[in-house]
Order: C-alpha cells, then structure tokens, then sequence
C-alpha cells in the first residue's frame, strides 16, 4: 500500500508517533511477515540510479531471509532530506537517500566527503568510508539514532550555468543553485557566483524562471531532471568525486531478527563496489546524450577552483583539527 507524504509525515516526522506496526507487534508476529522498510530518495524514476536503488532493495531482500521487504519511493515521495532525517533518528521505518552533508548536525566531520577538491577518484569513498576514522564517526551517529547502510559512489559533479566558465572569475554574478546546508554552500562558494539556495524537487523550476543562473550535479542528473533543457553551457568543474548515502533508524536495525540484521549490513557495505563502475560506466553515456541535446561542454582552468577550495578547512572550525591531512593520508 502507497502512503501518502502528508500521512507519513504526521506519522513519523512530526515526533512522537508510535513506530510502525511492524515494530509493534509481538516477535511470533514479526516471524510470520517481512518488515517493510520504505526507502525514500532525491531523484526521480527518469533517473538511471532508480533502478539501481530497486536493485540494492532486491538484494537486501533476497540476504535476509524473508525477514525484510524493501519498497522505492522516488522524488522525495515521503518527504524533504532533513524532515525524513530527523524522523529516522526518532524510529522512523525509512531507509534514506542523502549525501554525507546531512550528517553534519549529528557528526559534523561526515560533511568533509563532499568538500570540494579533496576526494579525487571513487574508489576513495570505499577506502574512506572502511576506514578506523570513518568507523569511528559512525559510532557517533548509532549513539544518535542514525545508522549508514551504505555510501557509495554518485558521480562526479559539473556546473550547468547560461554562459561558458572557464575560470573561477567567470562565474562573478551568476546564481548557482545549491541545496540548504553549510557543506553545499561551501561548494557555491568555491564555484564562485553568488549562493541560491532551492530545494532538488524545485530546482527546475528556479532554473527554469531565472532565479537561478545554475546548477552543479552529476551529467546523469542534469539529464533526467531535464535541467539541461533550461541553460546551454556544461562546464566540467569536476569539483566534486561525490558520494551519497542510505541510512536508517538505529532503533529499526536493533528491533530486526539476526537475519534481517545481516542483510543490511551485508548488502549495504558490499554495494560501493557494485555501484561504482555503474555509475562511471554512466558518466559518458550521459555525456554523449547531452551534447545530442545541444549543450556545449567545455573544459576549465581547475587551479583557480582548487585555489578557493583550499580555504574551505577555515569554514569548518568545527571540524577535528587535522581532519583534512588525516583524509588525504587515508585515501593516499
């Protein structure tokens, strides 16, 4: 049965609520059927990665013996990132889709994985993530209610924007849509222009109006939101090596059966590597597709980003001292 957002949310985001009935009944019951979990994403079912996010589903129920049914709500269907976040940590039933940056209110070191310049190839993302440091913050967020199922390769992301960038000083004066936390802000800030921040699900529409000039994002996802029908230049930044994430309730993965359990994890730690030369194998096909759409692709003076990024440890005072050393140290 397909929930609706308004329910869901009354049900799980505003706080208090009582788990989902699976949760609630007695273990003789729970033996008897799957737990459903609803895996909530950003991107559409245009989206090439959709039908990845179904397959990892399947793989999860496939490992668990029965004990688990997943099903992929797309678009945000359940909910924006961050109500479906703070539901998660309360006992939500969700397993959702969101970048390393919407950790920062729980561990907020999580959000040097997407500051720009400083993963530089996805196999990084697995070597960091596998890490004694990353184990470590993840240890954090369990204490908080959050648990990462996976984070794996997204794509590395590119400015699509109404005039050709070529240097840093090009992009003086252009709106750039970015998404609402500090992390992704840092990287406006590094591209240059002047911030606009516009919620992923309303960013066609501020692209489309002129409220923003442009848009950073992997070239599968400037394709299937169709935000490439709206500006005509892409200019490969590569600012970003980028890696998403799927998590869960805590309290969800301590109430499941041992099989249950298994799965997840299994699934979940196995799948950066799965993922990661699909989505690299995608990168060009989404190149080509673009440019048989008329966008003019053009390569930049990436020094004079990587410049702007190397201030952006100063941004994050909060940040563990030597975090940015202790990274590049890990992923070599």
């Amino acid at each position: 049965m397909t929930i609706t957002r308004q329910q869901f949310l009354r049900t799980f985001a505003l706080g208090g609520a009582a788990m989902a009935a699976g949760l609630a009944c007695p273990t003789v019951l729970r033996a008897q059927a799957p737990m459903l979990l609803r895996l909530n994403l950003v991107v559409g079912n245009q989206d090439p990665t959709f039908v990845m996010w179904q397959d990892f589903g399947k793989r999860i129920e496939d490992a668990s013996e029965g004990t688990l049914k997943i099903e992929v709500y797309p678009t945000e269907t359940l909910g924006k990132t961050n109500d479906m976040i703070e539901a998660v940590s309360r006992g939500a039933p969700i397993l959702q889709d969101s970048d390393p940056t919407h950790l920062y209110n729980y561990k907020s070191d999580f959000a040097a994985f997407m500051a720009p310049y400083l993963v530089q190839k996805p196999e990084d993302i697995g070597t960091l993530w596998n890490s004694d440091l990353v184990r470590g913050w993840e240890e954090e967020v369990r204490a908080k209610g959050i648990r990462i199922l996976t984070l794996t390769y997204f794509g590395t992301r590119h400015l699509l924007s109404s005039r050709q960038v070529a240097t840093r000083a090009d992009t003086q004066g252009l709106k750039i849509r970015n998404a609402p936390t500090k992390m992704w802000n840092e990287v406006g800030r590094v591209l240059g222009g002047n911030i606009t921040n516009t919620a992923f699900s309303e960013a066609y529409t501020a692209l489309s109006q002129g409220v923003a000039d442009g848009a950073e994002s992997p070239l599968s996802v400037l394709y299937s939101t169709r935000w490439y029908e709206t500006k005509p230049f892409v200019s490969l930044t590569g600012h970003l090596v980028a890696t998403t994430s799927i998590l869960m309730s805590q309290k969800v993965y301590d109430s499941l059966p041992q099989p249950a359990q298994k799965a997840l994890d299994t699934v979940g730690r196995g799948y950066t590597a799965v993922r990661q030369p699909e989505i690299v194998s995608l990168e060009q096909e989404y190149r080509t597709k673009l440019e048989d759409a008329g966008l003019v692709f053009n390569d930049v003076d990436r020094a004079s980003f990587a410049e702007a990024a190397a201030q952006t440890p100063s941004q994050f005072p909060e940040w563990t001292p030597g975090l940015y050393d202790k990274i590049r140290e890990i992923i070599g």
